[in-house]
């Protein structure tokens, strides 16, 4: 309960301010306990964030989720479908002796029929939706019942002629489609700023596992890395050194990214199921 109530400040905030600026999408969850850290952040991450920014500027995010009530569809499906009208009407013809195959056929049929109307459903709403908008983030589904999700990106002052085409959607499938629209958002379906660091005593055991001291260059961690893999790779040792590989590898990474990023990193996260 604390969670949801949580969530639900945490988006009133968010929406409030939407109101006047433009939000950076920072990955939900992310935290920092000191002002000092967020000085280091927006320091560490000045360029790219004043690049994300200016893409943002004037743009909201709307995500659009549409559910149908199955036993609706399962009806019109079965009314307008005439394969599976031919095979209800064989098996209700054999009555009591209807077999197994019977029954597995016409639930293929129906399920067939279901993923059809999906399909040309979805395609439909992206078709009608994305007009108008910047760009498009498809999402995967839920479960049965939904039948679309995704987010889409436009201009601010767009939003309302876009809950208008989601309305005329609404109420055209009114009796079989459910539509919700959830935002305005931050653009985190097409900008999410990623916040890496590592712990300055994860720094540390990393470098006893690797048996090093002082300043690390890229040299010194290819050295000791090599060398200790090729003693404990698993091909060519016991179950105990196989797991000692593993933290090996998993040190050099560490140790990798400290010298690639320091101790702080900011990055961006792009989804890969983006619409083109």
């Amino acid at each position: 309960d604390k969670t949801i109530k949580d969530l639900v400040t945490h988006q009133f905030v968010i929406e409030k301010v939407m109101e006047s600026f433009t939000i950076v999408p920072v990955k939900f969850g992310t935290m920092v306990e000191a002002e000092d850290e967020v000085i280091k952040f927006l320091g560490k991450g000045y360029s790219l964030l004043n690049n994300e920014l200016h893409k943002m500027e004037g743009k909201i995010e709307l995500d659009v989720v549409a559910s149908w009530e199955l036993p609706k569809i399962l009806a019109a499906i079965c009314r307008d479908n005439p394969h599976i009208q031919k095979k209800q009407q064989e098996i209700a013809l054999k009555g009591d002796k209807v077999s197994v195959e019977d029954k597995v056929t016409l639930g293929k049929l129906i399920e067939q029929a279901l993923k059809t109307r999906k399909a040309s459903y979805n395609q439909s709403f992206l078709q009608t939706l994305k007009e108008g908008t910047v760009d498009v983030c498809l999402h995967d589904l839920a479960n049965d019942e939904m039948i679309f999700n995704a987010a889409f990106l436009l201009e601010k002052k767009n939003e309302e002629s876009f809950n208008k085409v989601v309305n005329v959607l609404d109420q055209h499938l009114e009796n079989t489609v459910n539509f919700r629209v959830v935002g305005p958002l931050p653009l985190y379906s097409f900008s999410t700023l990623l916040l890496e660091r590592i712990d300055p005593g994860r720094l540390e055991e990393a470098k006893k596992t690797l048996g090093l001291n002082g300043e690390i260059t890229d040299k010194t961690l290819r050295d000791a890395y090599y060398r200790l893999a090729q003693k404990c790779h698993p091909d060519k040792s016991s179950a105990e050194d196989s797991l000692n590989f593993h933290l090996i590898t998993s040190a050099y990474r560490t140790l990798k990214n400290f010298i690639e990023n320091g101790l702080m990193h900011v990055e961006v996260y792009r989804w890969e199921k983006d619409f083109k």
